[in-house]
């Protein structure tokens, strides 16, 4: 059952996924749960079936975040964390190297209207747009975005190659920010299928379009493929209108939802800067 929050209906949201025009599978995942807040986008990779498996083991483990109630956002990073592991044991049970998948992620505060979560690991992006400005939100865990160059200054067998991805093991780690909703924001999700292929100016144009979440979001995908194809593409569009007051029901809901037991939350995961 819906939060009482998210029954006042004031936020939109829709999605789209195509395996594009040369790979043999899509090995992308993505949860678009409107009743819980939830939305997540995750590229998969790994021989075989690996990446399509590893995709989906990210995306049904945090599927399990807003099973019960999710009072405090950072819960959520101890689901990443479990999906590591949980592709990790799949890899070594299965004998698949170089299984992982990227995580991009949000989840919108059930009590509090202008407070969400953004959640990453890999190169799947968030962009949002605010009063027309799109702003890239999230960070590129790869060599290229290690060493502070573009893509295109390195070497080819260097280029888009990640640096973390849930199933690396030890070495893994969860991006996390606080956001602040406001009226009229729009959010989106994609995987570097969309961001990759799509210039910026391009994803601002039809994110500025008068069309709803999931038009959207085809309207992406469609330009991935008319670019080429050459990669898996998934998109989620969030689309917000006016955020609601708080009223007493949601207050009484909050007071009734059981704080997390203690050590079940991740409070500083993302990795200082040196």
């Amino acid at each position: 059952m819906p939060y009482l929050l998210f029954q006042k209906k004031y936020f939109n949201a829709g999605a789209c996924t195509d395996t594009g025009l040369v790979r043999g599978e899509n090995q992308d995942s993505y949860r678009c749960i409107s009743s819980s807040g939830l939305f997540v986008v995750s590229d998969g990779m790994g021989g075989g079936d690996g990446g399509e498996r590893a995709s989906a083991i990210v995306v049904q483990t945090l599927e399990k975040a807003v099973v019960s109630p999710l009072k405090n956002l950072p819960a959520m990073v101890r689901f990443s964390y479990q999906a590591n592991a949980e592709i990790q044991k799949f890899a070594a049970a299965n004998n698949m190297r170089g299984m992982g998948a990227t995580i991009v992620g949000m989840i919108l505060s059930p009590f509090q209207p202008t407070c969400a979560m953004l959640f990453s690991a890999g190169d799947s992006r968030c962009y949002r747009l605010r009063k027309k400005a799109l702003e890239l939100l999230t960070t590129d865990h790869t060599i290229a975005s290690a060493m502070g160059v573009a893509e295109e200054k390195l070497a080819r067998h260097l280029q888009g190659v990640l640096t973390n991805v849930a199933g690396c093991g030890s070495k893994f780690f969860l991006e996390t920010r606080d956001l602040e909703l406001m009226d009229n924001d729009l959010y989106l999700l994609c995987s570097d299928g969309v961001s990759r292929q799509l210039s910026e100016q391009e994803i601002k144009q039809i994110l500025s379009s008068a069309t709803a979440p999931g038009q959207k979001a085809e309207e992406l995908i469609a330009a991935s493929l008319k670019h080429g194809g050459i990669d898996n593409a998934t998109a989620i569009v969030i689309a917000f209108g006016q955020l609601p007051e708080i009223t007493p029901d949601v207050r009484e809901e909050e007071a009734e939802t059981p704080d997390p037991p203690d050590g079940e939350e991740v409070d500083d995961v993302t990795p200082p800067t040196e």
